[in-house]
């Protein structure tokens, strides 16, 4: 994805709750493990990281990359979301 990344006032909180750094998110836009089709338009992408999985909720805009929200989730909770490459 080419698009500009900008993460919601949400997202940013969540991120500083988690742990989950900036870099992290951008890398699982850029190169995600899959994507898939998630509520109201939104779209979810993830990748491993050590124990965890970071999750990255967002909606594609025309020139952007909104994040509403990134989660850190272990592998069964990977599976409830819908993601079948776990």
């Amino acid at each position: 994805m080419s698009y500009r990344i900008r993460l919601s006032s949400h997202a940013l909180k969540r991120a500083k709750e988690r742990s989950i750094e900036l870099k992290q998110i951008e890398e699982v836009l850029r190169n995600p493990t899959e994507t898939i089709d998630v509520k109201f338009g939104r779209k979810a992408s993830y990748r491993r990281y050590d124990d965890k999985f970071i999750v990255v909720i967002f909606e594609e805009r025309d020139d952007e990359i909104v994040v509403v929200t990134v989660l850190k989730v272990d592998e069964e909770r990977l599976k409830r979301y819908g993601f079948s490459r776990v």
